[in-house]
């Protein structure tokens, strides 16, 4: 993407450049030569190569980083969620789910269903949040999905490899103020984009869409997802 990007805009400057300052035939454009278009095809492709080796070498750091830290912590970097889910903070474990609520079925959300105990069927629900970081709610959801690994204890269990872990993010983050924001802001904006598909778009009118039962909590989301921006907002400026 990003190399393909880099030809576009090499490719339009390029173009822009010898129409303004290049000598024009007759009622026809400046005249390019196909060089010219070959170095910026290959600017594109060197990017993109670039770009995928920096990538290829941030992932195989961050993993060595979190595995050399999961291990001294007594964890298996490959299977960190064997013995349960005590190394995932409540804000990344809801992140991971409301990514697998927007999934369709196929081998990532068979993968995080397999790895950490999320199935179709529990408690979780998005549009409004059926449950939050802290509470009671959440505590018991987390004991569902431990028993759910525990039962299916005797099925292989999925490794999180360098190549996954790039990536699909599935190891566990250390839950610093910034981290819960971010992972805060995924899953209170998927429920704030999932009541906006159910009750439509214009949420001043939610008021008359929005069954009664749901409304304030579906305003709570709303209201937490603006609050949570601003939050991360105020913070990359500082």
């Amino acid at each position: 993407m990003v190399g393909f990007t880099s030809f576009i805009v090499v490719t339009t400057a390029v173009v822009l450049f010898y129409n303004l300052f290049e000598r024009r035939s007759a009622g026809q454009g400046a005249t390019i030569p196909w060089n010219v278009y070959d170095v910026t095809m290959l600017v594109g492709v060197a990017v993109a190569v670039g770009g995928y080796l920096i990538w290829l070498f941030w992932s195989l750091r961050s993993y060595a980083g979190f595995s050399a830290v999961l291990r001294r912590g007594g964890l298996d970097p490959g299977r960190p969620t064997a013995d349960g889910l005590r190394a995932y903070s409540d804000e990344q474990l809801l992140a991971l789910r409301s990514r697998y609520e927007r999934l369709r079925e196929g081998k990532l959300k068979e993968r995080l269903g397999r790895t950490f105990g999320f199935y179709d069927g529990d408690e979780f629900s998005l549009g409004p949040l059926s449950v939050l970081p802290g509470t009671f709610e959440m505590g018991a959801l987390r004991v569902v999905w431990e028993t759910q690994l525990i039962l299916r204890s005797g099925e292989p269990m999925p490794g999180i490899s360098w190549w996954t872990e790039g990536r699909h993010r599935l190891l566990p983050r250390k839950p610093d103020d910034v981290r819960k924001l971010v992972y805060a802001l995924r899953y209170t904006g998927d429920s704030v984009r999932e009541l906006k598909r159910r009750y439509g778009y214009r949420t001043d009118r939610w008021h008359a869409t929005v069954p009664e039962g749901k409304l304030f909590d579906a305003v709570r989301d709303l209201e937490s997802s603006h609050r949570i921006q601003i939050a991360l907002s105020r913070r990359s400026l500082s």
